[in-house]
C-alpha cells in the first residue's frame, strides 16, 4: 500500500475506507515490540499434543500397555493434561518423567516450555541447555533458549544462540522475529527490519512481524512505510489494539492529525482518544492545540479527569513560558 503522491484528501478517503471496515482500533500505551508467543515457538509440539484425541485404537492399546510409572507413560500423560490446557498437571507429569528418566530430553524440552509460559526464565534455560547441550542442533530448543536469555536481556547470549537455531532450521520464522527483537533493542533498526522481512518471507500471514517492522520503520522516521506495514498488520489481526496504537502514532507523524485521532478512538474511547493526540501536540510545541485536545477529553468523559487535567496544566504552564516541546510523552512508543 503506497501513500506517497496522494492527496490529501484521497488519503483521507482511503483512511476512512479502513476504519469502515474495521480494520482500526488503537490504544495509547501499548507495548512498543511483541515477542512471539510462546505457544506459537511450539506449534509443532502442541499440535501433536492437541492430536491425543485422535490417536488410533492401535496407540490407544499400545499406550494401555505402557508399564506403570514409566517415563513413556508419565509423559503421554502430560501430553494429555497439555493439550486440555492444565499446564499446572502436565508440568507434573513431566517432571514425574525425568525422575525416572533424567535423560528423556522430550520431557525436559516441554518443561522448559511450561517454564517460560510461567515467566521463569531463568529456570527455563537450564532446562533448554541441557537439552541443547545433547542435541546441539534441537532448533526447538535452540530457540527455547534463546527466547529465555532475550527475558533476561542477555541480548548477546541470545543472538548467538539464535543463529544457531536458525542454522539448524532457516525456516524458523520465530527466530527471526526475536533476532529482529534484539536488533531493535540495541537500535539497530535497519537490520531490524531485515530480520522481520525475512520472517514475513517464511510466514507472510504473520501479524506480529508486520507489527514489529512497522515499528522499526517508525524508529527510523520512515512514518509512511512504518503505516504500510502496521495496516497489513491490522489485516491479519484487527484484534491487536497494540498495533492500532501504534498505527495512530505513525499517521500523527504523516500529519493526519484527524485519521490519527479516529484510530486512538477505535482502540478504547472517544475521551482517551483526545487525550493522547493532546499529548502527542504537546510533545511537538504545539500547545494550544494539546489544551483544546485535553480541555475536550476532561469534557467528553469526568471520570478522565485526572489524567487529562495534568497534561492540561502541563501544556499550559508550557504555553505560558513558551518553552518549546513538553518532553514527556505517556504515549511514546516503549524501549520494548
Amino acid at each position: 500500500m503506497d501513500f506517497g503522491g496522494m492527496s490529501c484528501n484521497f488519503k483521507l478517503m482511503l483512511f476512512a475506507s479502513f476504519l469502515a471496515t474495521g480494520l482500526l482500533a488503537t490504544g495509547c500505551g501499548g507495548q512498543r515490540f511483541q515477542t512471539p508467543n510462546i505457544d506459537s515457538q511450539y506449534r509443532k509440539m502442541l499440535e501433536l499434543q492437541q492430536q491425543r484425541s485422535n490417536f488410533s485404537k492401535e496407540e490407544r492399546e499400545l499406550e494401555k500397555r505402557l508399564p506403570e510409572g514409566s517415563p513413556e507413560l508419565y509423559e503421554r500423560l502430560g501430553d494429555g493434561y497439555l493439550g486440555q490446557g492444565n499446564q499446572a498437571m502436565a508440568f507434573i507429569e513431566y517432571s514425574k518423567a525425568l525422575r525416572v528418566d533424567p535423560k528423556r530430553l522430550s520431557a525436559r524440552q516441554k518443561i522448559g516450555y511450561l517454564l517460560l509460559k510461567r515467566d521463569m526464565y531463568a529456570e527455563a534455560f537450564k532446562e533448554f541447555d541441557a537439552v541443547v547441550t545433547a542435541q546441539p542442533k534441537n532448533a526447538g530448543a535452540l530457540q527455547g533458549k534463546a527466547t529465555a536469555l532475550l527475558h533476561m536481556n542477555r541480548l548477546d547470549d541470545a543472538r548467538q544462540v539464535l543463529s544457531a537455531a536458525i542454522e539448524a532450521e532457516p525456516a524458523l520464522w520465530q527466530a527471526h522475529i526475536l533476532s529482529g527483537i534484539i536488533h531493535d533493542r540495541k537500535k539497530e533498526f535497519g537490520p531490524a527490519t531485515e530480520a522481520y522481512r525475512k520472517a514475513i518471507s517464511i510466514n507472510p500471514k504473520s501479524a506480529l512481524a508486520y507489527n514489529n517492522l512497522g515499528i522499526s520503520h517508525y524508529a527510523l522516521g520512515n512514518y509512511r512505510q512504518s503505516a504500510e506495514a502496521l495496516l497489513t498488520a491490522l489485516n491479519l489481526d484487527p484484534s491487536s489494539k497494540k498495533t492500532y496504537n501504534n498505527l495512530g502514532l505513525a499517521l500523527f507523524r504523516m500529519n493526519m492529525y484527524e485519521d490519527s485521532l479516529e484510530a486512538f478512538k477505535k482502540g478504547g474511547d472517544e475521551a482517551s482518544a483526545y487525550n493522547n493526540v493532546g499529548v502527542l501536540y504537546l510533545k511537538d510545541g504545539q500547545h494550544e492545540k494539546a489544551i483544546a485536545a485535553f480541555e475536550k477529553a476532561i469534557e467528553l468523559k469526568p471520570s478522565y479527569y485526572v489524567t487529562a487535567q495534568s497534561n492540561l496544566e502541563k501544556a499550559r504552564a508550557a504555553l505560558k513560558a513558551d518553552k518549546g516541546p513538553f518532553p514527556g510523552s505517556p504515549c511514546q512508543l516503549p524501549a520494548n
